[in-house]
């Protein structure tokens, strides 16, 4: 981790995938201590009934006490969501998607959407043989696919939507690997486009950053607040920074996070350039984020937070000393 702070080529995220009911005091230790930035969780879905069809081995509870220990610790959280599953339907699959999105225990920052395919061999493929599980058509996961599109806020990244599984291996389910392309052809075609950050970052080239807008986005979760801070121009953005305002008197895992205001992501979308270069016009690394971290700790002083910490990767850690935070723990920190 030493070395990986002012290497040439430095790690910048790291991302790993486990069970809700895997997260842990301990293991949320652990993890950061790894450097670990970023969790992905296997939800699959929100549904008693499902879980116990699928003996998944966890439920509703689980996922919401991990969500609120790792959003305590900073960490930027992402839910695997599977449409399809034994004893779901359509309509079931939509209405979970809303109450992931709206119910104050949940709101992940990502999301994966990874509907259900029947694989030869499995326990599934069997009660598919028996006429226990029906799958989808094309059409209906079409349908669900563009309603949980529709019903994603803009503070929402979907990373992933349908799992690009060779049809070799697949008994029942959808083989259809553009999924994605059709759902946000037909949303934008019916006046509903998708406003997820994937389908809104800037991506390459050389853009004019003399009138972005800046946007504040403010929901309630478990726990505290979180601020959506944005740069967008359009329906286009620019730059992003995640700001949690925990609680007065909310338990930290972390002494170093108490009485802190946390951010848990900073990111700035565009034509990636190096440390030391400054191209005109180009959407990387021209001093949005800066702006975002100045505006994020104006905003944490004005509600009375004595500190701020960052969740930063290890690779990152000069770029914050150089605006004045230290280590303290595995989080860059400034003291107001």
């Amino acid at each position: 981790q030493l070395m990986n702070e002012t290497a040439r080529q430095r790690i910048v995220a790291l991302s790993v995938e486990t069970r809700p009911d895997w997260v842990t005091e301990a293991e949320v230790k652990l993890i950061r201590r790894l450097g670990v930035t970023k969790i992905q969780l296997g939800v699959q879905a929100l549904d008693e009934t499902i879980a116990r069809l699928t003996k998944r081995g966890h439920g509703a509870a689980e996922v919401a006490r991990a969500t609120r220990l790792l959003r305590n610790a900073g960490l930027k959280i992402c839910y695997h969501l599977m449409p399809n599953l034994p004893g779901s339907t359509p309509e079931k699959d939509i209405e979970m998607s809303r109450l992931i999105y709206s119910d104050r225990r949940f709101k992940p920052d990502y999301v994966k959407i990874y509907p259900c395919m029947v694989i030869a061999g499995t326990e599934l493929f069997r009660m598919w043989q028996r006429g226990e599980h029906r799958t989808y058509t094309d059409e209906e996961l079409k349908c669900v696919l563009k309603e949980i599109s529709a019903l994603t806020p803009p503070w929402v990244r979907v990373d992933r939507l349908v799992r690009d599984i060779s049809r070799k291996w697949v008994a029942a389910g959808t083989v259809k690997t553009n999924f994605r392309q059709v759902v946000e052809e037909e949303l934008k075609k019916e006046g509903r486009p998708c406003r997820c950050i994937r389908c809104r970052e800037v991506g390459g080239g050389e853009y004019d950053l003399n009138d972005l807008e800046f946007n504040e986005i403010e929901y309630a979760t478990v726990g505290g607040k979180e601020i959506f801070l944005s740069f967008e121009k359009g329906a286009k953005l620019y730059a992003l920074l995640r700001l949690r305002l925990p609680n007065k008197g909310e338990r930290m895992l972390f002494a170093e996070l108490r009485g802190a205001a946390i951010i848990r992501e900073v990111h700035s979308y565009g034509q990636a350039m190096g440390f030391s270069k400054r191209g005109k016009g180009k959407t990387q690394h021209q001093g949005l984020g800066k702006q975002l971290l100045e505006r994020a700790e104006k905003r944490a002083r004005a509600k009375g937070y004595k500190k701020i910490a960052v969740i930063s990767a290890i690779g990152t850690r000069e770029y914050y000393k150089k605006l004045g935070y230290v280590l303290e723990g595995t989080y860059m920190m400034k003291e107001f």
